[in-house]
């Protein structure tokens, strides 16, 4: 199976974590064909099961965090990945981690309920961490907004909190006037959500003027921390795993049910444009709508022999669903790209209205 899939910035290289505790790398020729895909490197610094995975576009560093209680850096130089180990006070494992916009900073989840956000040290010539104490139970997803100067974090005590990460040293260079007044005291609060449930996912829209959060509860809250209020999208779908941004109007929500939705903003409404991929009808105006989706899936299988790799299924006639449950995501032009942990990698190429 494969529980991690992310891409370098061009596609040519992908990085996965198959269900344990080592990364593998591989060579793109041909994105929808992995018979094309070469093994490159293994990274095997882990002793327990990946739980979080990211490739920033602009450093070429890859971040990796474990249940082992570790977290590392990977710096690619003399044609090798070298792993340098993250400072951090955690004392249990670690639940996601993420890469900010410019690569320099990034932020983690851990089971005993700290929020870390990396750095490196210019002085200690290492990466750090520095913890925002917020939460009172593990912290199951975060993420930095695109100014690099606020944390969006969910956690299993139903509350999400949107806190400021500044860092003077890392940060300052970068302020702008529209971002001058974001720079306060790391670790203060800006807004408290609290929610009926545990978080599943949360995310920022590319402007980072809105915050996105899934409930365990099959909800989707849009947050305005500027202007203290959020907006609630009460499903009628199994709750969402985690969230993929698609723009400022648009995010594609990835269900336990192994659907995907796009979601779309029309005036003040937010709307279900499209279903990626479905199960069975639902007796809804929601599932009732048009599929535009292209005649064929193209889905690849990793670890089997080359001629079971590659098929090719007709929409049309037999709506081809994943089997388990989604593990990830990724948008290349007009095409969708997901992993399941059962161990396909699957090509959705969705038609633009």
């Amino acid at each position: 199976g494969i529980s991690y899939m992310v891409f370098n910035k061009d596609f040519s290289q992908v990085a996965l974590s198959k269900k344990d505790n080592n990364i593998f790398i591989y060579f793109i020729e041909d994105i929808r064909n992995t018979d094309s895909w070469t093994p490159s490197y293994k990274l095997d610094v882990h002793t327990l099961y990946i739980s979080g995975l990211d490739w920033n576009p602009y450093t070429n560093k890859i971040l990796s965090c474990s249940y082992d209680k570790t977290s590392f850096v990977w710096n690619f130089n003399d044609n090798k990945w070298i792993p340098s180990k993250v400072l951090s006070s955690s004392k249990l494992g670690y639940l996601c981690c993420k890469w900010n916009s410019r690569g320099d900073k990034f932020c983690e989840g851990t089971s005993d309920s700290n929020l870390l956000i990396g750095y490196y040290s210019t002085e200690a010539e290492r990466w750090m961490t520095k913890n925002i104490e917020v939460h009172k139970s593990s912290v199951v997803c975060c993420e930095i907004d695109p100014t690099s100067l606020l944390v969006i974090s969910g956690s299993i005590d139903f509350k999400v909190y949107i806190s400021s990460c500044y860092l003077p040293k890392i940060d300052d260079i970068h302020l702008t006037e529209q971002t001058k007044s974001l720079a306060q005291e790391f670790g203060n609060i800006l807004y408290e959500f609290p929610m009926n449930c545990w978080v599943n996912s949360v995310a920022w829209t590319p402007s980072g003027k809105l915050g996105l959060v899934a409930g365990q509860d099959s909800t989707i809250s849009i947050i305005d921390y500027k202007m203290k209020n959020n907006d609630i999208i009460r499903c009628n779908h199994s709750p969402v795993t985690f969230i993929q941004v698609n723009g400022e109007q648009s995010f594609y929500a990835v269900c336990y049910d192994r659907n995907i939705l796009e979601y779309e903003k029309k005036e003040d409404r937010w709307e279900v444009k499209r279903i990626i991929t479905v199960k069975y009808r639902l007796q809804s105006e929601m599932v009732k709508k048009e599929f535009n989706i292209r005649e064929s899936i193209h889905i690849c299988r990793i670890g089997l022999p080359p001629k079971l790799k590659v098929d090719t299924l007709h929409t049309k006639k037999n709506p081809y669903n994943h089997q388990s449950i989604i593990s990830s995501i990724n948008i290349k032009d007009e095409i969708i790209i997901t992993t399941d942990i059962a161990g396909f990698v699957k090509y959705w190429d969705i038609e633009k209205k």
